[in-house]
C-alpha cells in the first residue's frame, strides 16, 4: 500500500516527539537554568525577565546583571524571542518552559522542512524521514533545542527557510521567497552564524552568474537578489544598532561577544589547549565520531563522481563545507568549552546526505531503494538515538539507565554526579528564594550584591533582584567588591554558606544579618560608605 504524503508527514511528527519523549524532553521542559552552560541560559532568561517586569521598549532589552554602567542596558542576539516570551509571559505567567517550548517549536519546524525538502528532492518517505532524524541525534543540538539559547532556534529558521527557498526555484511562488527572506533574516539577526546555508546558497548564485549565466531565470534571479539586499541591510543595521547601544551603556562594549573571536589571536600553547578540549570534549557533544568519519567519506566520493552529482547540490555542498572551515578559524577562541558555538556547524550533515542520496538516487537506484541499506541505516539511527539519550539525561539527573556503563564512561558518570550534588547543596536555594526575600522586606528593585555566583544571571535572574555578582572584576578582592556594590547602590548582601567559608576580610559588612534561607545567609549593607570602583579592571 502506497502512504501518501501527509501520511509520511504525520510518521515524521510522531517519531520526532517519540525520539524526544526518549530524549526526556518532557521532564526538561520544565527545569529552570541548568547544566552545561547554565550561566549564558541565565542570561537570555534575563532578558525575557526584565521585559517582563519592566514592560521594556523592545530596542531596550535590559539583564539583571547592572553592569559598570549601573542600569543593565546591554544586548546580545536580536531580542525578538525574550520579547515575545515576556509577552506569553503576561498572559500565562513567568513559566520557564513557555520559553524552552518556543524553542523546541522553531527547532521542529526547521526539521520538518528538512524533512519536506527531503521529500521533495528525493521522492522518498524513508530517507526523508532518515535524513532530519539522523541530525537530530546531536547531542548538542538535542541538549539546546529544549533550552533558552539562541543557536538552535537560529538554526532551526534557517532549515525552514532552506525549504522555502526550495519551493520558490520549482515553483517560481513568490509568497515562497517572501517567507524564505523573513526565516533567513529572522534567523540571521538572532545569530548571524546560521547563515553558513543562506551564504551558500548565495555562492552558488554567483557561480551561475560567472560560468552559467544563460541559464538563469532572469525572473527567480530577481527574486532571490531582493532577498539577498533585504537581509544582508537589516542585518547590517541590527549590526551597527547593538554595537551603539552596548558601547553607548557600558565601559567596555557589553557582556556579550558580537564580533569574531579568530584563531589569529591566540598563541601556539592557546592553540593547542583550545584544539585538545574541541577534540576531547566538545567534538564528542557535537556528533558521533564515526558517523563524522562517515560524512566525510560520503562528501569526498562526491568529489570524486563530481560529475554524476546533481550540480546545485554540489556547489552548495562545497561552499557550505567551506563556510563552516572559516566559521571554525573565525570563531576559534570560543571552541575551548563553549559547545553551543558548534550548533550551526551541524547544517553541513544533512546537506551531504541529502546529496548524497540524490547522486545516489539517480544513478544507482538500485542501491538506493535496496531494503538492507534501510535496515543498516535504521540500525544506526537506532544507536544513535539511544546514545544520545543517554548523553542528554545524565545532564539533567543520574539514574540507573539501562546501557549507561557501555556508552558512557565513568569519568563522565562521576563528572555529572558531582554536578548534581553540588548544584542541589549550595545552589538549588535560590530557585525558591524569592517569597522568602520578599517577606523580610527585599523588593526586587532594591539592588544586591550575590557573592554566591560568579556568573551575570543566574543567582539574579532566580531571585528576581538586579544587582551584581562576583563577575565582571576578579582582580578585586572580596572587600573591593563589596565596596563598588555599595557605591552603586546595592543595599543587601547575599552568600552562601561554602562562599562565606572562602570569604576573607570582609567580617566588617557581616554585622547586619536579617535573614537564613537553607544555605543563603542576607545581610544589610545600610549605613556603609566605601569609596567608588569600577568593575572595568582596566
Amino acid at each position: 500500500m502506497k502512504i501518501s504524503q501527509i501520511q509520511t508527514g504525520l510518521i515524521f511528527v510522531l517519531l520526532l516527539l517519540a525520539v524526544s519523549w526518549l530524549y526526556n524532553y518532557q521532564t526538561i521542559l520544565f527545569y529552570p537554568p541548568y547544566s552545561i552552560h547554565a550561566w549564558r541560559q541565565a542570561d537570555c532568561l534575563s532578558f525575557a525577565l526584565n521585559y517582563f517586569n519592566d514592560n521594556l521598549n523592545f530596542w531596550e532589552p535590559q539583564i539583571n546583571g547592572l553592569g559598570d554602567s549601573g542600569n543593565g542596558k546591554t544586548v546580545s542576539e536580536f531580542p525578538i524571542i525574550y520579547y515575545t516570551v515576556a509577552k506569553l509571559w503576561k498572559i500565562f505567567g513567568q513559566k520557564e518552559f513557555i520559553f524552552r517550548t518556543i524553542n523546541i517549536l522553531i527547532v521542529f519546524f526547521g526539521l520538518f522542512n528538512i524533512y519536506r525538502l527531503a521529500k521533495g528532492v528525493l521522492k522518498d518517505g524513508f530517507f526523508s524521514i532518515f535524513i532530519p532524524l539522523f541530525l537530530f541525534t546531536s547531542p548538542v543540538l538535542v541538549y539546546y533545542t529544549n533550552n533558552f539559547l539562541a543557536d538552535a532556534p537560529a538554526m532551526g529558521l534557517a532549515f525552514s527557510g532552506c525549504y522555502y527557498l526550495y519551493r520558490y526555484i520549482t515553483t517560481s511562488e513568490k509568497r515562497a521567497i517572501v517567507i524564505a527572506t523573513f526565516l533567513f533574516l529572522l534567523g540571521g539577526l538572532i545569530k548571524i552564524t546560521s547563515l553558513i546555508i543562506f551564504f551558500s546558497l548565495t555562492g552558488f548564485l554567483f557561480v551561475e552568474l560567472l560560468f552559467n549565466h544563460r541559464s538563469i531565470d532572469r525572473v527567480k534571479l530577481k527574486g532571490f537578489a531582493i532577498g539577498i539586499a533585504v537581509i544582508l541591510i537589516n542585518i547590517t543595521a541590527w549590526f551597527f544598532y547593538s554595537r551603539h547601544y552596548n558601547l553607548s551603556n557600558n565601559n567596555n562594549g557589553g557582556f556579550f561577544l558580537q564580533n569574531i573571536f579568530p584563531i589569529w589571536e591566540t598563541t601556539k600553547p592557546e592553540r593547542e589547549i583550545i584544539f585538545n578540549s574541541f577534540f576531547f570534549t566538545l567534538l564528542p557533544s557535537f556528533f558521533n565520531r564515526i558517523s563524522l568519519v562517515i560524512i566525510l567519506f560520503i562528501f569526498i566520493s562526491i568529489l570524486v563522481f563530481y560529475r554524476k552529482v546533481l550540480r546545485f547540490l554540489l556547489i552548495v555542498s562545497i561552499f557550505c563545507v567551506l563556510g563552516v572551515v572559516a566559521y571554525f578559524f573565525l570563531w576559534f577562541k570560543a571552541f575551548d568549552v563553549h559547545d553551543y558555538y558548534t550548533t550551526n556547524l551541524l547544517i553541513f550533515i544533512p546537506l551531504i546526505l541529502l546529496t548524497f542520496f540524490e547522486f545516489l538516487n539517480r544513478n544507482y537506484p538500485g542501491i538506493f531503494h535496496h531494503l538492507g541499506l534501510k535496515i543498516t541505516l535504521t540500525t544506526v539511527l537506532l544507536f544513535l538515538i539511544f546514545q544520545t539519550a543517554l548523553k542528554n539525561r545524565i545532564k539533567y539527573d543520574t539514574k540507573k539507565y539501562f546501557g549507561r556503563g557501555i556508552i558512557l564512561t565513568q569519568s563522565e558518570i562521576e563528572n555529572w554526579e558531582y554536578y548534581h550534588w553540588y548544584y542541589n547543596n549550595n545552589f538549588k536555594a535560590f530557585e525558591t528564594i524569592k517569597p522568602y526575600l520578599r517577606s523580610i522586606g527585599i523588593q526586587r528593585t532594591d539592588r544586591v550584591l550575590c557573592m554566591a555566583d560568579a556568573s551575570i544571571n543566574i543567582s539574579l535572574y532566580l531571585m528576581d533582584q538586579k544587582g551584581y555578582t562576583k563577575y565582571g572584576y576578579a582582580r578585586f578582592s572580596d572587600k573591593e567588591r563589596i565596596d563598588f556594590a555599595i557605591n552603586q547602590g546595592c543595599k543587601y548582601l547575599i552568600l552562601s554558606d561554602e562562599n562565606l567559608k572562602q570569604s576573607v576580610g570582609i567580617e566588617a559588612y557581616l554585622t547586619n544579618k536579617i535573614g537564613q534561607y537553607q544555605n543563603i545567609s542576607i545581610y544589610s549593607l545600610a549605613n556603609i560608605k566605601q569609596e567608588p570602583k569600577s568593575l572595568n579592571p582596566e
